[in-house]
């Protein structure tokens, strides 16, 4: 039988290679990034002088970096995103009344990205959180919006993902066993919120919504992120639960009367 993997281009790949530890470190020489991509120091001086020349790349004395075009196609995804139109006003209001952290998010992949977030005047973990929008949570196993997520996929798409996704275990309250998982996820689809009971880290706790289009379809999900200390009792397993359902629902009347607040 032949070979059914898609074909690719080697130089392409290299070149996402380059960009994207670009991205992570925030900078890197020729030959510190010719020892993360496996290639020559040649052979990524010439990416790097094609990168330049379109200005997706800047160099600063002997250390490259991401150059500012990056910030024009980041700013076309957000600008065009029905989901940023529709819930960044709501998540907003939600930082707003609760003082913690909200944020909009969406999956693509099996990984998790930030679309929008919005802190409360005393929410904690500012630093954290934003050194983590810029890369992709890649388990959603342990977050309150991934799992909200996780839920509402079609089941095919749900065991791809399980099935090439490790159950990584972060705290002790981490859910690492595929069946446990399955069986959360099915009361989480039932009611309508998922809760993260410090299973990403120690301390911290949240509630995800899942955002549904007409057809039940997921398109991403609404967090509520805090410390365990005011995260608890019964404002936690049921007062947050009701108001973020509420944000959730929401967001999915403004993606489909097509109101906004950017």
């Amino acid at each position: 039988m032949g070979d059914t993997s898609p074909k690719t281009i080697k130089a392409v790949e290299h070149t996402c290679a380059i960009l994207d530890e670009l991205r992570v470190s925030g900078g890197l020489t020729v030959t510190e990034l010719a020892d993360r991509v496996g290639l020559t120091p040649g052979g990524v001086h010439t990416h790097l002088t094609t990168l330049k020349q379109q200005n997706m790349v800047r160099q600063d004395e002997t250390t490259y970096r991401l150059g500012p075009d990056f910030l024009l196609y980041g700013a076309h995804i957000r600008n065009n995103s029905g989901m940023l139109r529709a819930g960044k006003g709501v998540a907003d209001t939600l930082a707003y009344e609760t003082d913690e952290i909200a944020s909009l998010l969406l999956e693509h992949d099996g990984k998790l990205f930030v679309l929008h977030e919005r802190f409360g005047e005393n929410a904690i973990g500012r630093s954290f959180h934003i050194q983590k929008r810029a890369e992709a949570t890649k388990y959603l196993h342990c977050t309150a919006g991934g799992k909200a997520i996780l839920a509402h996929l079609p089941e095919e798409r749900l065991e791809t993902i399980l099935e090439n996704q490790e159950l990584v275990q972060f705290t002790q309250n981490t859910i690492t066993d595929p069946d446990e998982l399955r069986s959360e996820l099915s009361i989480i689809k039932e009611q309508g919120f998922a809760l993260n009971r410090e299973e990403e880290m120690n301390g911290i706790r949240a509630i995800g919504a899942p955002v549904l289009d007409v057809d039940d379809g997921v398109v991403g999900a609404v967090s509520l992120v805090g410390p365990a200390s005011r995260l608890k009792g019964d404002s936690f397993e049921r007062e947050y639960p009701e108001q973020m359902v509420q944000a959730a629902n929401m967001i999915e009347i403004n993606l489909q009367t097509g109101d906004a607040e950017l």
